[in-house]
């Protein structure tokens, strides 16, 4: 239902006797009701369908349906839809009409009544003779009043008793008990107990006059125009032009036809179907009232062909996709242009455009989540209600002033829960790592991600920034977080991150480079056998002795590509032991760009929120799991060491109750022994220290003794740390409409666009080394499946016969000589002698001319004895004039003239 086109209607039905068909009778009382119902398309057949529904009458009576006109001052029938249509023009502006439904006899009973009256009015008239004056007002008097009708049997004089009433002449003593109501209504009326048919709260009270209602006029109403299956028909109204339209195109659609549109206009619009033959026409305008619409005539229907699996559906335009894909992308913004488009062309059968549906997903993108430039001004309301709602929480937003015109820069989130859960509760390594937005702005989108107990990831900080601008990330996340003891920065081997970090971490913070860009670096470079044997195992390497066998190998192969790995990157060996993280690679960081990669194409203050909800959740479940957690180290942890603990051979030999050997043999029968010290937690194969977990040695040797393996995990896997990193939930927002606004005194506008050439790109080249092909892709003819060109340049011969027709063969050209005059012969003066003095002409090739027919033979130097070569003296001075005549700007006949350059020189020196 269309609030625009909605009203109220009041309905009192008076009291009367229902005529029941087996004789009997009902009496009905008074009753009053209301609907809501659709000015445009409420007829009075469904107006008095309505009424039947709610009043119970006999078949020989019949409903009379009244309004009270305000110009006339009397109450006007209601028996068409132009009176129906009259009435709520009458009372449009209270949006309320209120109508009288009166129930009358049309039967033979209403007769034979009428005449019973008649006849006893006479004999009344004859028994008691004229009716005196002062009676007659009396009567009147008594059967106008409000009380209730007295039981007496008779119409005497007023002296005479009355046996029915409560007096002398009873034969029995009356003792009321609750006759409080029957005789004294008007002393008990405003007494709710004595008053049992009194109900509290409800619509009785709203009929005293002295209330006021505060509501009135503020109604919400709806319109009953139904968008997706639209009734189309001669007087059907609709709220205004564009719901018509809107509605008129989807009849197209759902029917499968086409139609054109010679008149639409602002106040009316005719069209009529595409198809030969077909009479189907349409004709609507706009009513008096300025904004109602209806169909005026609609005398035919459709008689023609489907037009569905049309390539081009006319019908099928970027306003009626936009309308039936807005729903979709309110519940998933992220769904692509194909999706929408497949499940359009499912639902309705129809043949439609990618571009057209890349166009729509746009406009209901930016009516679902506002405009590009709307977006940026509600960063500051953002900032404010985390930095209210989160106390702690650092929010940075960054602009710049080009033009005079404040623009977007940077911004930087650090929620206050996730800055104390991390210091807390997580290991002090974080992995910092970008990647690419994928929406008008090709941003980056920065974060810092740390891991838990479980190597759960655990998000820190984020941001977005244009260029590179990792100096002023990494002093935003120093100010949040600060030097912890121990703490670990894992980046790539890019030079704008690597010299941040150096930069701004200092303390004793580690700096550890991605060991898989390193790789595939180093392999760009150096390539063979012995680094793919090598390499990885060094880098994995716990132990010194371990790394210098697998270097060793590698020096004497290249001392060349160890100088430049040695230069470039620190190995796993020369790793601290304080962050109980033996992370080479920065995947974590990689898990979150991953998390988010649906969302990159989102506003810059969509994108900070969705990062906010899905950490929000991922609080959420944690601290669900955290408070079933029992013990003292995290059950899954536990699990994975009791698991390390069987079936190992080992041999164990004891130093003291704590300190011991464990030998064995490796899968090529070499045998090792290290040394396990037990109260200080030390291994000699270096992991236990590295890591913070018992090696399968270590479990080894603490099986021989009668003490718990928890007592031996390190304190980053107990559950009072797990539980500390969750300890505060990350606080919920409203919608954006209800944020606060903030006065900056500027408006914030989006940041320039550098825009580059070709189709944007949404997924990053999946390398060789993630299962990437590694090679580009050969584009595919649609017609002969051949590789290397397009079906539009396809000359192939084809069997098929339906095969699209080959492509026209290109034009060729021709050269065409060209003439240039070197003016006259010179004389010699080392020899002195004169040459002739008739004009000479050199003949060059221009190769940007077009076919044109000849006219005559073109002369040359060869069939022309009066044409001499020139000297060498005549060339140099051509080519100078060639040359002087081809500076300044470059011009597209230029640019010809310079791809045939070698040639015209060579043709001029008769090379």
């Amino acid at each position: 239902m269309d609030p625009q086109s909605a009203c109220r209607v009041a309905i009192q039905v008076p009291a009367y006797v229902e005529q029941r068909p087996d004789g009997k009778d009902d009496y009905h009382v008074t009753s009053d009701y209301t609907r809501v119902v659709d000015r445009d398309t409420f007829s009075w057949l469904d107006l008095i369908d309505l009424l039947k529904q709610d009043i119970v009458f006999g078949p020989d009576q019949e409903l009379h349906v009244m309004y009270f006109d305000d110009i006339q001052k009397k109450f006007v029938c209601i028996d068409s839809d132009a009176s129906l249509l009259t009435a709520f023009g009458m009372f449009w502006n209270l949006r309320r009409l209120a109508i009288l439904v009166d129930v009358k006899d049309t039967g033979p009973r209403l007769a034979a009544l009428n005449a019973s009256n008649v006849i006893s009015t006479q004999q009344s008239q004859v028994e008691q003779g004229p009716i005196q004056e002062g009676e007659a007002q009396s009567e009147d008097s008594s059967s106008s009043s409000d009380t209730e009708p007295s039981k007496r049997k008779g119409k005497g004089k007023s002296n005479e008793p009355n046996l029915d009433d409560w007096g002398e002449c009873d034969e029995i003593d009356y003792v009321g008990v609750d006759d409080e109501k029957a005789n004294y209504r008007d002393l008990v009326s405003d007494d709710e107990g004595a008053d049992a048919d009194y109900y509290p709260d409800t619509d009785e009270e709203d009929k005293d006059p002295l209330v006021v209602d505060d509501e009135k006029g503020c109604e919400y109403v709806v319109h009953l125009t139904d968008l997706e299956n639209p009734k189309i028909a001669e007087g059907v109204t609709f709220p205004d032009g564009t719901c018509f339209k809107r509605c008129i195109r989807q009849y197209a659609v759902l029917n499968e036809v086409e139609f054109a549109v010679p008149y639409s206009e602002s106040t009316r619009y005719r069209a009529y179907c595409k198809a030969k033959r077909c009479r189907w026409r349409i004709y609507a305008s706009q009513l008096q009232d300025g904004r109602t619409w209806m169909i005026r005539k609609f005398p035919h229907k459709h008689t023609c062909a489907s037009t569905g699996k049309f390539e081009h559906n006319c019908m099928a335009t970027d306003h009626w996709f936009k309308d039936r894909v807005i729903n979709y992308l309110r519940a998933d913004p992220t769904i692509g242009t194909k999706a929408l488009k497949e499940k359009l062309e499912e639902k309705y059968c129809i043949k439609i455009s990618y571009y057209v549906a890349w166009d729509s997903r746009q406009m209901a993108f930016d009516e679902v989540l506002g405009g590009w430039e709307d977006s940026f001004e509600h960063v500051c309301s953002w900032k404010r209600e985390i930095e209210t709602r989160s106390p702690g929480s650092i929010v940075e937003v960054d602009c710049d002033i080009l033009g005079g015109k404040h623009r977007f820069s940077r911004m930087f989130v650090a929620l206050k829960p996730c800055i104390d859960g991390f210091l807390n509760g997580c290991m002090p390594y974080l992995g910092v790592d970008s990647t690419v937005l994928t929406g008008r702005w090709k941003g980056q989108l920065a974060s810092a991600i740390a891991v838990d107990g479980h190597n759960w990831m655990y998000p820190v900080a984020y941001g977005v920034f244009g260029s590179e601008n990792w100096q002023w990330f990494m002093n935003m996340l120093n100010k949040a977080i600060g030097s912890p003891s121990g703490l670990v920065i894992s980046t790539d081997t890019g030079k704008g991150i690597d010299g941040a970090v150096t930069k701004v971490v200092s303390n004793g913070v580690e700096h550890r480079e991605c060991m898989r860009h390193l790789v595939k670096n180093f392999q760009k470079r150096y390539r063979g056998e012995v680094f793919e044997r090598n390499l990885w195992p060094a880098t994995r390497a716990y132990r010194k002795s371990t790394f210098q066998r697998h270097y060793n190998e590698m020096n004497e192969a290249c001392p060349a590509a160890m100088k430049w790995l040695a230069d470039n990157h620190k190995l796993l060996s020369t790793f601290s032991h304080s962050s109980k993280c033996d992370y080479c690679t920065n995947n974590i960081a990689e898990c979150f760009n991953s998390c988010v990669k649906d969302d990159k194409s989102l506003p810059v203050i969509d994108l900070m929120d969705k990062i906010r909800q899905m950490i929000m959740e991922r609080f959420c479940t944690r601290v669900r799991i955290a408070e079933k957690l029992t013990g003292k180290i995290l059950p899954r942890v536990m699990k994975d060491l009791h698991e390390k603990s069987r079936n190992l051979n080992f041999s164990i030999t004891k130093c003291t109750p704590m300190i011991g050997e464990v030998g064995g043999v490796n899968k090529d029968l070499i045998p090792w022994r290290f040394t396990v010290d037990l109260e200080r937690r030390e291994c000699s194969c270096g992991a236990w220290q590295m890591t913070g977990l018992p090696f399968v040695h270590g479990i080894v040797f603490i099986g021989t003794r009668r003490v718990d393996l928890e007592d031996f995990v390190d304190k980053y896997y107990s559950v009072e740390k797990f539980k500390a990193a969750y300890a505060s939930y990350v606080c919920p927002l409203p919608d954006k409409i209800q944020w606060e606004p903030v006065n900056t005194g500027f408006k914030l506008l989006p940041p320039l666009l550098k825009r580059a050439a070709g189709r944007p790109r949404t997924r990053r080249i999946v390398g060789v080394e993630e299962g990437g092909s590694g090679t580009k892709r050969r584009q595919t003819c649609k017609r002969c499946g051949g590789l290397g060109h397009l079906q539009k340049t396809c000359n192939e011969t084809v069997l098929d016969p339906d095969a699209p027709p080959p492509a026209p063969a290109k034009k060729r050209r021709r050269t065409k000589p060209k003439v240039v005059d070197l003016g006259p012969l010179k004389t010699d003066a080392s020899k002195g002698k004169k040459k002739a003095t008739k004009p000479r002409v050199v003949y060059v090739t221009e190769d940007n001319q077009e076919d044109e027919p000849e006219t005559e033979e073109q002369p040359t130097m060869e069939g022309d004895p009066t044409m001499e070569r020139p000297t060498m003296e005549e060339q140099q001075e051509f080519v100078s004039v060639v040359t002087a005549n081809t500076a300044g700007p470059v011009t597209r006949s230029q640019n010809a003239k310079k791809v045939a350059k070698k040639t015209r020189k060579k043709n001029m020196l008769g090379l």
